[in-house]
């Protein structure tokens, strides 16, 4: 089974810590991907563009031109930072991997639709 875990964090919050937590946390996410990805279980995964000042939201309606607008917020102060595609054997698994994220923050953990 494959299942989608989205790693959400509050980027202020993030910015807010001194350079060299950040980059340990970094280095910790780091080893958190290869460790999974060496054991098979990580068949894709990126860490997102920097900063929100990047993202941009579209929202569609069936009668209504597309709004495109900046900012990726979408009533929640928290943003997505990186996802990873799992390939475990039941949702128990990819619940303890998700345990395992050393940043902090939220983890989404949904199934992949076939």
């Amino acid at each position: 089974m494959r299942y989608m875990l989205t790693f959400y964090a509050v980027e202020a919050e993030w910015m807010a810590l001194p350079e060299a937590e950040r980059e340990a946390g970094i280095a910790d996410i780091g080893k958190w991907f290869a460790e999974h990805a060496r054991a098979g279980k990580i068949v894709e995964g990126h860490r997102l563009g920097r900063g929100t000042k990047t993202v941009r939201h579209g929202r569609v309606r069936k009668k209504d031109l597309p709004v495109v607008s900046d900012g990726p917020f979408i009533e929640a102060k928290e943003t997505v930072g990186s996802f990873a595609i799992v390939e475990v054997a039941d949702e128990g698994e990819a619940v303890a991997i998700a345990k395992r994220w050393p940043a902090g923050g939220i983890v989404e953990i949904r199934p992949v639709a076939d």
